[in-house]
């Protein structure tokens, strides 16, 4: 006999000879920090990214933009055109500009606007993130070319995880995939070698999420 089937057969009667005792281990994942109400555990990681999360109702969206646009003290405004409310209702308080030419027509005047509002098309609550997509009436630099942000999300929209949320992003398009999806996880933020965190690089410095 090989030394080869010595090491197998010794391996196979190894348990006959040597039982392996088996306990029922409970795991709990002390990282994760998971809650059954998704609209809590959506707040409650949103504030860890560093973004103002406001609760509100689709009657009261007008006074809570008003509050953000103070509270920022924005002077103009860059909203996208799929909005669920007017901001005619802000009468004339701020200079509102509609994104709804191509950037070229206004690429001088963009980089003076203070604000930006558009609208999520989900939440994710496990990462505390909002997922977007680009479209003519939300297009890509909306959400990206100022450096305060406020957006708008339904709270029926919200989802437990990434996987859930990209589907969502997915099906906007029956036809084919969106030419731009966006998770926003707050503001915009960066650190340089010496761990020094930076806010406003890439996007927003400031984010408001109003929840309606």
């Amino acid at each position: 006999m090989s030394s080869k089937q010595v090491i197998f057969e010794r391996v196979q009667s190894a348990l006959a000879r040597h039982t392996i005792a088996h306990e029922e281990v409970s795991f709990e994942n002390l990282i994760l920090d998971t809650k059954e109400d998704l609209l809590e555990e959506y707040t409650h990681f949103q504030e860890l990214n560093r973004s103002e999360v406001i609760h509100s109702t689709p009657q009261n969206l007008i006074t809570e933009i008003k509050n953000a646009l103070i509270a920022f003290e924005s002077q103009k405004l860059l909203y996208a055109t799929d909005l669920p409310c007017d901001l005619g209702q802000l009468e004339g308080a701020y200079e509102t500009i509609p994104y709804d030419k191509p950037v070229e027509d206004f690429k001088e005047a963009i980089f003076q606007i203070d604000t930006a509002i558009l609208k999520g098309v989900c939440g994710v609550a496990n990462l505390g993130m909002v997922g977007v997509i680009s479209s003519p009436a939300s297009p890509r630099l909306t959400s990206l070319i100022t450096l305060k942000c406020i957006l708008l999300l339904e709270k029926t929209a919200i989802v437990r995880d990434l996987a859930q949320g990209l589907a969502i992003l997915k099906a906007q398009q029956a036809d084919r995939l969106p030419t731009n999806m966006l998770f926003i996880g707050g503001p915009s933020r960066t650190a340089d070698i010496e761990l020094k965190t930076v806010f406003g690089v890439h996007g927003p410095m400031a984010v408001r999420v109003i929840l309606y």
